[in-house]
């Protein structure tokens, strides 16, 4: 893939990842982010003059109704959709407190509204010469946290439909790609990083991101997010202990 001369829409790109991400392809490509905090986006704009800043809460269906609305409209050569927005809501694994609130929060942000916004821009895509779908999940969804669980289970539904996706498309000049990150610095944690694993600058994980990306990678891995498959797969009791102890 030749991520150069595209119009990209990349979400949550105000902060960790997905800024990161957009200081990398603001150069060689025209590129669309958005994010929930005005603030942010302002800081973004001003920090990578060039971008393009659309506010837009995306579990709010009336908000993504009208990103896809006037991305399609101002710009219809956009042939690069990066699923990169994501949250997580904390709960006490004991206590069970705020389960249906966690629940639908983490659903509405991690699943339905990256699924959403692939499925409203395939119609598009599909007219397109080539386009690229790139959705990004997390280690997680192989070793789960449970004092998130609804965010793992969210970004694991999202694993499974991008498969899906990947496969329904084959044979279209629609790419699909996904993103397995492990623990990186970035605004997500909200100041909370474990102390016992040492997580990736969110500049590295970008790098490594579009490096794959380039060479075509389908389905890529960042860092520890391999080992995770590999403990699921070869001790999954052992591997999920690990994980909660962090």
């Amino acid at each position: 893939m030749k991520i150069s001369g595209k119009t990209i829409l990349l979400t949550g790109g105000s902060e960790g990842i997905g800024f990161e991400l957009a200081l990398l392809l603001k150069d060689e490509n025209t590129v669309i982010i958005c994010g929930r905090n005005a603030d942010k986006l302002a800081q973004a704009k001003k920090t990578l003059p060039g971008i393009v800043t659309i506010s837009a809460d995306l579990s709010v269906a009336a908000q993504r109704k009208t990103l896809v609305d006037r991305v399609l409209s101002d710009f219809p050569q956009t042939s690069v959709l990066i699923n990169n927005a994501g949250g997580r809501q904390v709960i006490d694994p004991q206590k069970r407190c705020g389960v249906e609130d966690a629940l639908y929060a983490d659903f509405e942000l991690n699943v339905l509204a990256p699924v959403l916004l692939c499925e409203n821009f395939l119609p598009h895509f599909r007219s397109q010469d080539a386009a690229t779908i790139v959705n990004i999940t997390t280690g997680l969804i192989f070793l789960p946290k449970a004092s998130y669980p609804f965010y793992c289970a969210a970004k694991a539904a999202l694993h499974s439909y991008t498969q899906s996706l990947r496969w329904s498309l084959r044979a279209t000049p629609i790419r699909v790609h996904e993103v397995i990150l492990p623990l990186v610095n970035t605004p997500f944690h909200k100041g909370q990083l474990p102390g016992t694993v040492r997580a990736m600058d969110a500049a590295q994980a970008a790098s490594l991101c579009l490096k794959e990306l380039t060479r075509g990678t389908e389905e890529i891995s960042i860092g520890k997010a391999r080992l995770a498959r590999q403990l699921a797969f070869l001790f999954p009791r052992k591997g999920i202990s690990l994980i909660n102890r962090i």
